[in-house]
């Protein structure tokens, strides 16, 4: 066997490899909860928002599995009155942290996959780093996408929004969610771990229609996500 034949076979070999260390995977072993908490603040919390906590949809509940855990909450920017100002309108983010149950596949979806569903279209991304208050910087992953909110009008009203999430396991952050695969395989291969991850998710609208400037969004919506993971990530476990 020469060596390019070797060089076309060894992908394959691999692939076949990996994916057949899924049957060696514990079924059911010591389970291990996410490093992030599920009690986003409400009330003036943190500094500088307003947040009011936000139920589930029936259509998440019916779609992802039944021990799968929810923690909603919209949060909107408190602005100082001035009539020297110009006309602007606070900032409003929507947060999400959605908790794995026992079937990872069907517990939490990448919003790659969500947000089509939700009428989301032109979706692109990227992977950015986001300051955290005292823990320095993370990646994060930040789509854009547009949607229509008169679906049902005629006239089209097509609204832009911005989306950051990361994925936290039981001692691991990433915002790739291949990568993600790869830590929950290794862990169950090596320790017989299971783990419950989270996905944090903050969402965004912006632009002229709703008189929020896109890098004015940006920067609000970044500084909560400083805001939030600084109080929410058990930080001690992820070793940062």
């Amino acid at each position: 066997m020469n060596i390019k034949t070797l060089k076309i076979l060894i992908p394959p070999f691999l692939l076949a490899v990996m994916l057949g260390g899924i049957y060696l995977m514990p079924r059911k072993g010591e389970v291990q909860d996410s490093s992030i908490s599920m009690n986003l603040p409400t009330g003036m919390s943190p500094d500088g928002w307003h947040g009011t906590r936000r139920q589930e949809s029936e259509q998440e509940r019916d779609i992802l599995a039944p021990d799968t855990e929810f923690s909603k909450a919209d949060y909107v920017q408190e602005i100082p009155i001035s009539l020297d100002a110009p006309e602007t309108a606070p900032v409003m983010c929507r947060v999400s942290i959605v908790k794995s149950g026992h079937d990872l596949n069907n517990s939490i979806h990448r919003p790659e996959r969500c947000l089509p569903a939700q009428g989301h279209f032109n979706l692109t991304g990227t992977t950015v780093e986001v300051p955290v208050e005292g823990h320095g910087t993370i990646r994060m992953t930040k789509l854009k996408s547009q949607q229509n909110i008169t679906p049902d009008e005629p006239q089209p009203v097509i609204l832009d929004s911005m989306h950051y999430y990361v994925f936290i396991g039981h001692r691991h952050m990433t915002e790739d969610h291949l990568a993600r695969t790869l830590m929950d395989m290794k862990d169950r291969v090596l320790y017989g771990e299971d783990q419950r991850w989270c996905y944090f998710q903050i969402s965004t609208a912006y632009g002229d229609k709703i008189k929020v400037p896109e890098e004015e969004a940006r920067k609000q919506t970044e500084r909560l996500i400083s805001q939030l993971l600084s109080q929410l990530v058990k930080w001690n476990e992820l070793g940062m």
